[in-house]
């Protein structure tokens, strides 16, 4: 475990790795906690939130299912890994956006499902794709502590930061504003990440 953490932070390819996932979980909390403020304001009644939450889930499901089987392989094919990537930041950037300027629970619903249904079907397999062109030992050691112990760093990190954002008064806008930041400079480890590794198909370095 101990060698695998510091391959993580010292590596500079594998440290890019460790902030891709962290940028990833940041924002999934900073959705979660709008997702709480937004529904709850808009439907009261316990019951026809559990039917909406579960409307969500069944959706994801449907959206990443079909994706998967028709589209992952050839849209990873024809664009690469880099794009890949990239969609899920620029999917962010432009959902936060609209969440901020109409905080609806439909822009919230729709976000939501393209948002975790990309997720499953193109960016974690891209994500993983990372992991082809690094050691065996960086494969197991430094995959699994950044799969789990910065997975869950980055939930962390987010509540912190939202909270006093919230307390502050920032709103739906100013928390959505952060989150778009946050996006870009995801987007430009996203890049960076995916030319890299081409590099390293490349040349094996």
């Amino acid at each position: 475990m101990w060698d695998g953490m510091r391959r993580a932070l010292t590596d500079p390819y594998l440290v890019n790795v460790t902030l891709n996932m962290l940028f990833f979980t940041v924002l999934t909390t900073f959705l979660y906690f709008q997702q709480a403020a937004i529904v709850d304001g808009a439907i009261p009644d316990r019951v026809a939130r559990t039917e909406f939450f579960a409307s969500i889930d069944f959706a994801v499901n449907i959206v990443a299912l079909v994706t998967e089987l028709f589209a992952t392989g050839w849209f990873v094919q024809k664009f690469g890994v880099t794009a890949g990537l990239a969609m899920l930041p620029i999917l962010s950037v432009v959902g936060f956006a609209i969440l901020g300027a109409m905080p609806t629970v439909g822009v919230l619903m729709a976000f939501q499902v393209l948002r975790r249904a990309g997720n499953f079907a193109v960016a974690r397999p891209a994500r993983e794709m990372l992991f082809t062109v690094v050691s065996p030992t960086d494969r197991y050691k430094a995959k699994t502590f950044i799969d789990t112990v910065v997975y869950r760093a980055g939930d962390q990190l987010g509540a912190w930061a939202f909270t006093p954002l919230a307390a502050l008064g920032a709103g739906v806008a100013g928390i959505s504003g952060a989150a778009i930041v946050l996006a870009l400079l995801s987007l430009g480890n996203a890049v960076w990440l995916g030319r890299k590794m081409v590099r390293k198909q490349t040349s094996g370095n």
